[in-house]
């Protein structure tokens, strides 16, 4: 799979039908240490998956509009695509893990779309061995798409344009379509900037990745940040990653959560885990990370029990 900077730019007008500019806020994090958050957690949906969601579906050929679509998600990206098939016209199928609760799968189901329950070995094989290829619909893949890279690289276009003295972007890391495209993006219109991908700790196959230069999955993945739990690199967003990323870093579940906690009482910003990881990353390597620094809060669709407990916990 190759996505360059033409494919971001070509996005920008479709993303732009839906999603919107978010704010590149400053922050500091120590005296001295000035940064920026990219707060994607205020885009449309509450999260970033819309951007790629909509750049992949609005361009569907006729047939595959007919045959309906589906996905594999319980999270962000299920939400956006079930709400781009809605606005869309078209039937919706989502898959989801067996077990899967909470306000995400709700919204999904509110739009719409038909939840269908796979347990985690059948969902990994559907990556793994592209199980989704047979499935009657088409298939909107969570991140492994050249449109879905370009859609989410559009937030790269944004901090660029907002943020263009940034030397170090941290980006948190799932499948990889985030990172990526974001990386592209900034490489483009920042050549002194650096892009380093941050997953947490118990579901971090993206090291192993850097260290074998090859694909790798983490036979059971655990963290608190479901939205970067998937612990598989698949080998086509291997070699996207291991091209345009410089590095990547990992986090601790107990990082996360003081993250979550700093950001809701010092920004004044609601994530979730997964979109306090890059910032958790900047807390914990600022030392090794050239400023200014951008830490791109993903999403904030966070359970309001779990974000009560890390609030009351701090």
């Amino acid at each position: 799979m190759r996505v360059t900077i033409r494919h971001v730019e070509a996005a920008l007008d479709v993303v732009r039908e839906v999603a919107w500019h978010t704010p590149t806020a400053p922050f500091s994090l120590t005296d001295g240490d000035e940064g920026f958050l990219k707060l994607e957690n205020l885009q449309r949906l509450g999260a970033f998956k819309i951007r790629g969601a909509w750049n992949r579906m609005s361009r569907l050929t006729p047939g595959e509009r007919r045959k309906g679509v589906a996905t594999i998600s319980s999270g962000n990206h299920g939400l956006a695509v079930a709400w781009s098939a809605k606005r869309l016209g078209l039937s919706c199928v989502v898959h989801v893990p067996e077990g899967a609760a909470g306000p995400k799968v709700d919204a999904i189901r509110a739009q719409g779309a038909e939840l269908r329950e796979m347990g985690r070995e059948a969902l990994v094989r559907a990556h793994t061995e592209e199980l989704w290829r047979s499935w009657p619909q088409t298939f909107v893949h969570p991140f492994m798409h050249a449109r879905i890279v370009a859609g989410q690289g559009t937030i790269g276009l944004e901090l660029a344009e907002d943020a263009p003295d940034v030397r170090t972007v941290l980006v948190p890391v799932g499948g990889g379509g985030l990172s990526s495209g974001i990386a592209i993006a900034v490489k483009a219109r920042l050549p002194k900037a650096k892009v380093f991908g941050v997953q947490a700790e118990g579901a971090a196959p993206l090291p192993k990745v850097f260290e074998m230069r090859q694909p790798h999955r983490v036979e059971e993945p655990k963290t608190i940040a479901d939205g970067i739990r998937i612990g598989i690199i698949l080998p086509a967003m291997a070699g996207l990653l291991l091209r345009h990323l410089d590095g990547c870093y990992v986090v601790s579940d107990a990082e996360i959560r003081r993250a979550m906690r700093r950001l809701a009482l010092e920004a004044k910003v609601v994530a979730e885990p997964a979109g306090a990881a890059a910032f958790a990353a900047w807390e914990r390597y600022r030392e090794r990370l050239e400023s200014p620094v951008v830490a791109v809060v993903s999403g904030g669709n966070v359970d309001a029990g779990l974000l009560a407990e890390v609030v009351r916990d701090g």
